[in-house]
């Protein structure tokens, strides 16, 4: 039985902007799980928010075609026509969230299909179960790490019970076992309970033994990769020195006794499981996180107590969720904006925004608006808004999620190449084939342990 139906769907953005997708068809059944594959910018998040009746029309762009939910018209009825039948979690589960806490989060959705509260209460701890986030219940969504926000967000889409599950990039912040468990419970709903699931994923490799089938997206043609440079080299002087460091959150402690010394010429990977404390730690090196106890020093220097914007351009920080910090207009203004606030010469200022965007494959994007790009071309337009700076010490987190695998081959390369000039590079990642080809060294950090229950 036919779940979903698009017929001919052509997306664009922008009056003048070129088309996400242009005349696509396809139809998703009752228990199938269909796979989204192609590289960014190739229309996946496009095609998902369609058939979750998020139109084009909404973000200035236009549409045409059909798409129906449920016998509903998704592409002219909007949200509300498809509501009760179409749920999506968000590529950024950041900008999900709707409550504080996290079991109110979830309860969110249910409290507004006026549910009765005893089934909202069933929904609720069904959904954080199926998502392995029934220990977040109680806690503030501020304070979840990237993969445990992404797990949050899966279960408040699973308390809807949908009949059309619509996942964006659903396990691209979390650990290997965290993501296999998932991906294991969404072909679960599909085989014992008829769901249909479209989900998009550029860890395909994750995603294929779970899928009935797969769409393939052409996508833009990408830039050449830069090759990566030749050879490695001893590691230099150390640029970022991190000791004794405690830090928590809300009295809940996750790094405790942190050492680590970050050399010029590395690049250091950061791994462990959600939660584990990777984003904290970089946060303290940036200065958006005081820790309890330890010191934070660069080139030499106690920071410990100086405030982020004092200690750039020594240390960038590129977050989990760029997306939500692009505060321009256009991108090459965006790449620009640091080097205007140091003032930086208009000439120089050109001259090395241009050659940034063309290192991060972004020239032809120039003139785009941040916000009308896929998430995986935002990625890079932060990452290169950062590199531009030329930090002493260059700090990403995730910097692989919602990229395909030409993206982060160019990554890589640029990444070994900000390290030979001189600076140091750390990378808290769950990407294991990343840290395989790109890292030379790996800390594996472990994950606190649980708070005791009072008796």
């Amino acid at each position: 039985m036919s779940v979903a139906r698009v017929a001919g769907l052509r997306v664009a953005y922008g009056r003048r902007g070129p088309e996400a997708l242009g005349g696509l068809d396809l139809e998703v059944g009752a228990g199938e799980v269909v796979l989204l594959e192609g590289p960014s910018g190739a229309g996946k998040t496009t095609l998902l928010r369609a058939l979750a009746g998020l139109t084009a029309e909404f973000h200035g762009g236009r549409a045409g075609g059909v798409v129906e939910v449920c016998g509903h018209d998704a592409l002219r009825g909007g949200a509300g026509a498809v509501a009760g039948s179409a749920a999506l979690a968000f590529q950024d589960p950041e900008a999900q969230a709707v409550m504080a806490r996290v079991g109110r989060d979830v309860a969110f959705g249910p409290e507004n299909l006026g549910l009765p509260r005893d089934e909202i209460a069933r929904r609720v701890a069904w959904a954080l179960g199926r998502a392995e986030a029934a220990h977040l219940a109680p806690r503030p969504v501020h304070a979840l790490s990237g993969g445990e926000r992404q797990r949050a967000a899966l279960a408040a889409v699973l308390a809807m019970r949908p009949r059309l599950l619509l996942l964006d990039e659903p396990t691209s912040q979390l650990d290997e076992a965290s993501a296999a468990a998932v991906l294991a419970r969404v072909r679960a709903l599909a085989d014992d309970h008829g769901w249909a699931v479209v989900l998009a994923e550029h860890r395909a490799d994750r995603a294929r033994p779970h899928a009935d089938r797969v769409l393939a997206l052409p996508g833009p043609p990408a830039p050449p990769a830069p090759a990566p440079p030749p050879g490695g080299t001893a590691p230099g002087p150390v640029r970022a020195r991190l000791e004794g460091l405690r830090a928590g959150h809300g009295g809940r402690p996750v790094l405790s006794g942190v050492a680590l010394d970050l050399h010029a010429g590395t690049v250091t990977a950061l791994t462990g499981p959600n939660g584990s404390g990777k984003t904290t730690l970089l946060r303290v090196l940036a200065g958006l996180h005081r820790p309890d106890a330890g010191r934070v020093v660069l080139d030499g220097d106690d920071v410990t107590a100086l405030p982020a914007e004092l200690r750039v351009p020594r240390v960038a920080l590129v977050p989990q969720a760029p997306g939500r910090h692009l505060l321009c207009e256009r991108v090459d203004d965006e790449v620009a904006l640091g080097l205007r606030l140091a003032e930086v010469p208009a000439r120089e200022r050109r001259r090395r925004v241009d050659a940034t965007l063309a290192q991060h494959g972004l020239l032809h994007l120039a003139a785009r608006h941040p916000l009308d790009l896929s998430v995986g071309e935002r990625e890079r337009v932060a990452i290169a808004a950062a590199a531009v700076l030329r930090p002493g010490v260059l700090a990403l987190d995730e910097p692989t999620r919602g990229v395909d695998p030409g993206a982060r081959h160019r990554l890589g390369a640029l990444l070994r190449a900000h390290a030979r000039d001189g600076h140091a590079v750390v990378v808290a990642t769950h990407d294991p084939g990343f840290v395989r080809s790109w890292c030379d060294r790996e800390v594996a950090l472990a994950a606190p342990a649980p708070a005791p229950v009072p008796a």
